[in-house]
């Protein structure tokens, strides 16, 4: 009687097809794994001598100003990465600050660099592309040791007020003017001596009056107009932020709906565009319509993001494209009844980017300044234990 032996047909196929899904799948992991990261940074600095042609320096001097400059650029792309890869990446690179940027070199890949340097002239500015050795910096970051444990948290809602100049109306100095005024009188007396015996003169008498009008020269501030308005997807970048630390969070689009208009985020705007900044009654005003929705909802939201961002106008930068600067100030307000009070600040900061319009650098500033202050803001409430 003949015994069979080995695998079954049926069996050997699902195998082999078992084997090739997942010989596949690794070759697509390893394909996702292997994507490689773009990034880029600038840095400039004054010299003390002048530029050559082809953008060269000399003088042992200069020649280490733009060897540390063209290291700042390095440093700024890598930093430039983790400021937007979240509040657990940049905490691990404060960590590791040090050993990082002392070995820049390590961590960037077919580097390309950018020399600006006209010649007789001594602005140098160096720009620098190319690929994150991500698999280094992971190393390096030892993400695994240091990731923090999601717990649900607050529930929290922001509100994003930005504001760009207008017009501006400079002052000039005071001047001062002076007029004389001279006045000449004439006078005229005998005082000669006739063959009768008599005696005739003449004599003038000028008088001169000085009036001088003017005072003290005071320097005055340009007289600036601000026109506020709305900058986009905002609360989607922030969001994420603070998500990713455990806060829930609530735009702040659903807290003006179930507030039947109470809570009025046009006069944040409106308010940060004619002055200097939002008053405590608008801000208690805005407490006040939380609290209508807690009560409506039966839920607790005591966190209120405030994220105040000053636009500047494009300037061009060292190879021509548009680069932008804003000013932001940012804080997480708790309300405790009749009284808020700050848990957490940032700012004011300048944070600047470029991009291949005006339009491109705007949103590029805007969007990594509210991405830098939600994660500075996350990580002081995780370090104050901000539930």
């Amino acid at each position: 009687m003949k015994m069979k032996t080995g695998i079954p047909r049926l069996a050997l196929k699902a195998f082999m097809f078992l084997l090739v899904g997942i010989y596949a799948s690794s070759l697509w992991q390893n394909a996702q794994a292997q994507q490689p990261v773009y990034i880029k940074g600038s840095s400039s600095a004054i010299l003390k001598g002048k530029c050559l042609r082809d953008d060269a320096v000399r003088g042992k001097r200069d020649k280490e100003t733009f060897n540390e400059t063209l290291r700042k650029a390095k440093v700024n792309a890598v930093r430039r990465y983790v400021a937007n890869s979240g509040i657990s990446v940049a905490n691990a690179y404060d960590a590791k600050r040090a050993e990082i940027e002392n070995n820049i070199d390590e961590y960037i890949l077919n580097e390309k660099e950018r020399v600006f340097c006209e010649r007789g002239k001594k602005n140098l500015q160096i720009g620098v592309t190319g690929e994150l050795d991500t698999g280094r910096l992971d190393r390096t970051l030892a993400l695994n040791q240091i990731q923090m444990a999601r717990r649900d948290r607050s529930r929290l809602t922001s509100i994003f007020v930005a504001r760009e100049q207008k017009d501006v109306k400079p002052f000039e100095e005071r001047k001062t003017e002076i007029s004389r005024t001279t006045e000449i009188s004439e006078a005229s007396q005998a005082a000669e001596v006739g063959a009768d015996g008599s005696m005739m003169a003449e004599g003038m008498s000028v008088t001169t009056r000085k009036t001088e009008t003017g005072g003290s020269t005071r320097y005055r501030a340009d007289e600036i107009e601000y026109e506020a308005f709305s900058p986009d997807n905002l609360e989607t970048a922030t969001n994420s932020v603070f998500t990713s630390l455990g806060y829930r969070v609530i735009n702040a689009s659903q807290i003006e709906d179930y507030s039947d208009g109470l809570f009025e985020r046009r006069r944040f705007e409106d308010e940060y565009g004619s002055k200097k900044n939002i008053g405590s009654k608008t801000l208690n005003s805005a407490f006040k319509a939380i609290k209508v929705v807690e009560r409506e909802l039966d839920i607790e939201i005591p966190l209120l993001g405030i994220f105040k961002l000053d636009v500047g106008a494009p300037m061009p930068n060292g190879n021509g494209d548009p680069i932008v600067v804003v000013d932001v100030k940012a804080e997480v307000l708790i309300y405790d009844e009749p009284f808020y009070s700050t848990v957490a600040s940032y700012g004011p900061v300048q944070i600047q980017s470029s991009g291949i319009s005006s339009t491109a650098a705007k949103n590029n500033a805007i969007l990594e300044a509210a991405r830098e202050a939600a994660s500075q803001l996350g990580a002081q409430m995780l370090q104050n234990n901000i539930y």
